[in-house]
């Protein structure tokens, strides 16, 4: 495994930790929100399966490519706000 990989499993391993661990703390408000998204997603699906093959592959394949850029950004926010930390840090003189 090439260092960039291991990067990214590390990465991506904080961050699914943290989520998990953050909707161990949700409000109630967000618990709301999460309730209702899991509703509108199984809603969405059953809507998919009503339309022609190639309809649905189109919306099947726009909801993944969304899903895999909002997961992109995701990584390059946690990697930039580690690099601005560090940068903080250093103009604080603690590093």
């Amino acid at each position: 495994m090439e260092k960039n990989e291991i990067f990214e499993t590390a990465i991506r391993e904080l961050t699914e930790a943290t989520i998990s661990k953050r909707k161990e703390t949700l409000n109630d408000s967000e618990q709301q929100l999460y309730a209702e998204v899991m509703a509108l997603s199984s809603q969405a699906r059953e809507i998919v399966k009503t339309l022609p093959a190639d309809q649905q592959k189109i919306l099947t394949d726009y909801f993944q490519k969304t899903n895999l850029i909002a997961d992109h950004e995701c990584q390059h926010l946690y990697v930039q706000g580690a690099k601005d930390c560090v940068e903080l840090l250093k103009k604080l003189g603690v590093l």
